[in-house]
């Protein structure tokens, strides 16, 4: 007798070409990295935050010119002008870090209140609130009616 026959081996079909999707990163890069954190968030609004403060700060260390210190009134004129740039640009700059930091803030109540599911009703409409007043407040901060 012979060995009963194998069945004939089936060709797979192929697969279809899936469209291409936007870049997806690695798994272990997600769970190293994570894409966002209401912490991190939080942190980073606030390290801004203090940042902008200390460096609003700098004129102050060494301090506005003194008249006595200089001979030629010119040289006095220059110091005093130099100072007030500083310290405007220096202000600009800090104001503008501050800004950032409070919407990276208000940006993190807002999608911790609507993705955070783990939180009391109460709590996450709350945080809501919150995170809209903050940037309401910065975005109105330089609007003038008048």
């Amino acid at each position: 007798m012979q060995p009963v026959p194998s069945p004939p081996a089936v060709a797979q079909q192929p697969q279809p070409m899936q469209p291409m999707a936007a870049y997806q990163p690695q798994p272990k890069f997600l769970e190293k990295y994570g894409t966002y954190s209401f912490p991190r968030w939080l942190l980073v609004g606030v390290i801004l935050v203090v940042f902008a403060s200390v460096l609003n700060q700098i004129p102050n260390i060494t301090g506005e010119p003194i008249a006595s210190d200089y001979d030629d009134l010119e040289k006095y004129g220059d110091a005093a002008s130099s100072y007030s740039s500083l310290v405007g640009t220096l202000g600009a700059f800090a104001a503008m870090m501050q800004s950032v930091a409070l919407g990276m803030i208000g940006y993190a109540f807002i999608r911790e209140g609507y993705d955070g599911n783990a939180h009391h009703t109460a709590l996450r409409i709350s945080v809501i609130i919150g995170g809209v007043l903050m940037i309401t407040n910065l975005a109105s901060s330089s609007i003038s009616l008048f």
